[in-house]
């Protein structure tokens, strides 16, 4: 689950790095660690709040069923 987790936040944290800090990485503008540093944070913490939530779920039988 972390390895998957670690993938997902590398894939999406730098599109979403791309997105919002391109005049940093493309231009002259100053890069903003912080918010570069939570670019892939967020991700990652989503990831693994829907695994656990995802899980907890299939114990009581309801994630993964249709209807």
């Amino acid at each position: 689950m972390m390895i998957k987790g670690l993938v997902v936040a590398a894939l999406v944290g730098t599109v979403l790095l791309m997105i919002n800090q391109y005049d940093a990485l493309m231009g002259n503008s100053e890069l903003r660690v912080m918010s570069a540093i939570l670019t892939y944070c967020v991700p990652f913490i989503v990831f693994i709040a829907g695994q656990l939530s995802c899980a907890k779920d299939k114990m009581l039988n309801h994630c993964g069923t249709k209807g």
